[in-house]
Formats: C-alpha cells, sequence, structure tokens
C-alpha cells in the first residue's frame, strides 16, 4: 500500500492521465445509450460538491448581508428607543408639574377568538379567557389595528366581547388632528357615523379618530376609525360625518384585554428571557 502511494506521489500527473485515457476507452467501448447515462452520471458526481459549495457561499452571502440589516435596524431602535424614553420622562416632569394624573401604561391579556355571533342588533365573539385570568365586565379589548369592543360577559375560562359594530355600544372619539370630539355609533358592516359635531368643528376625510378617555372606562389615544366622508346635515347646525374603522371585525382572530393600568415605572414589556437578551444588547453597545 505505501509502495502504490510513493510511485503515485512521484508520477502523479502521468497517474491521472493514464487513468483517464483508460476511462475513455471503456466510456468509448459502451454502447451510445450507455455512454450518456454513463456521462450524466459521472457530470452529476464531479458537479454535485462544486454546486453544494456554491450554494453555501451564496447562503452565507444571504445570511451576511441580513446579518448587517438587523444589526442596523437594532442600532436603529435603540436609539429611537431612548429618544422616547427622553420624551417619556419630559412629560412626566411637565404633568408632575401641571399636577397632572401620573400616566399609565396598559396590563394586557392575549385571547383567542374560540366563537362568534353576528346579528342585526348584537355582534359578539367568545374568547378563550375568563375569571381565572382576571377579566371582568367592562373591560375594553383591543387588536393591532385598535379598540375592538368591551367584556360584556365573563365565565371561569371564557367570555364575550360585545363588538364596536352593535347598535347599543357607542363610543366617545377624538379626532386626532384637531381634536375634536364626537359619539361613534355603528351604522354596518364596518362603517360609523360620528354624532354631535358642530358645523363650525373642523373634521376633515382621513382624519384619524381616537379613543377620548371619557367615561372612564376606555383609556385615551388608541384608534378607532377613520373618517370617510363630511358633510352637513339639514338643520344647518351639525355636521354628518361617516368613518370606517380600523378593525377587520370578520376576521378577528387573536385580540387582548386590557385588565388594568400600572405606572410606567412598574410596567414589563418583555418576558424575563427577552429582558436578558435586551440588556446583553445594551451592553454590547456600550462596549
Amino acid at each position: 500500500m505505501r509502495l502504490l502511494e510513493s510511485v503515485f506521489e512521484k508520477h502523479r500527473d502521468r497517474t491521472v492521465l493514464v487513468i483517464l485515457i483508460t476511462a475513455s476507452f471503456a466510456l468509448l467501448s459502451l454502447p451510445e445509450t450507455r455512454q450518456l447515462d454513463f456521462a450524466r452520471s459521472l457530470l452529476s458526481r464531479i458537479m454535485r460538491p462544486a454546486q453544494r459549495t456554491v450554494d453555501l457561499i451564496s447562503d452565507y452571502s444571504t445570511v451576511r448581508a441580513e446579518n448587517e440589516r438587523l444589526r442596523r435596524m437594532i442600532a436603529t431602535l435603540m436609539l429611537e428607543r431612548g429618544r422616547l424614553l427622553q420624551f417619556r420622562d419630559e412629560r412626566e416632569r411637565l404633568r408632575r408639574l401641571a399636577e397632572f394624573k401620573e400616566e399609565q401604561t396598559l396590563k394586557l391579556v392575549p385571547a383567542e377568538v374560540i366563537g362568534r355571533d353576528f346579528d342585526r342588533i348584537q355582534t359578539s365573539l367568545v374568547i378563550d379567557k375568563g375569571t381565572v385570568d382576571g377579566l371582568a365586565e367592562r373591560m375594553p379589548v383591543f387588536s393591532f389595528e385598535g379598540l375592538v369592543g368591551t367584556i360584556s360577559h365573563v365565565e371561569e375560562k371564557s367570555a364575550w366581547v360585545q363588538l364596536l359594530a352593535s347598535k347599543n355600544h357607542p363610543v366617545s372619539c377624538i379626532d386626532k388632528r384637531t381634536r375634536v370630539v364626537g359619539v361613534l355609533e355603528w351604522n354596518n358592516r364596518n362603517n360609523f357615523d360620528l354624532k354631535h359635531v358642530g358645523v363650525v368643528e373642523d373634521i376633515a376625510t382621513g382624519d384619524t379618530l381616537l379613543t377620548s378617555g371619557f367615561g372612564g372606562t376606555i383609556p385615551k389615544g388608541f384608534p378607532v376609525a377613520i373618517v370617510q366622508r363630511v358633510t352637513s346635515s339639514p338643520d344647518a347646525l351639525s355636521l354628518r360625518v361617516t368613518a370606517r374603522s380600523t378593525v377587520d371585525f370578520m376576521a378577528l382572530e387573536e385580540v387582548f384585554v386590557m385588565t388594568a393600568e400600572i405606572p410606567w415605572n412598574r410596567s414589563l414589556f418583555y418576558e424575563e428571557a427577552d429582558t436578558s437578551l435586551m440588556r446583553d444588547v445594551i451592553e454590547r453597545k456600550r462596549r
């Protein structure tokens, strides 16, 4: 064995040439169909490792580029987070100077929609959380898009959510741009009417309507609807304002129930593992 290895090392080029010539003669001696099959098989075996190498290089380049984008994104988010924290602290100082109520954040319980009940008067959903999860009647319910409704009935492990798309569920709203206040009432499907808006009020198509916070049940500042049309009413004393909800009630699968309001300095936005990860990222940036 060692003798063969020694001969191969000394006459590598000649040995390879002899092997290739022998393989060529063997290939020529085969029938034409067998030659094609053999050539394809040989080419496949030779090209497969090369293709794998090319794929690995391509994947590495893609992952590296994606990693760079994620790093830039994290850096941007961290800077933005720092700016928002400064604004929050400044706002809290001004509120304390004006003796306003301390700013609160929300404690949300995620829930999955497990049932629906749609009719012309009452529209509701059934969710998979109940009293064991801290839910109670009149608690507001949100989705990623905005306000969904309020809890109307609670059992141990389930609850009924009365949607805004109900005739008997008006909500006080405020125009995000001009701070005009009105009462939003359901009309049909995802369409609503904003009532009690004076003819001299400044409200326009495209304005966003937010929860006003009046009444104390639903917190202030959450999106509810987008103004679609503004016209004068027949009495010429008020405006007829139509709006469309930011939530697709027919497509809801997950919602969030607000169970409490807590001070900003006691709020937890991440699980413990996520919080540790964020701390590690911050420490690395400081280094």
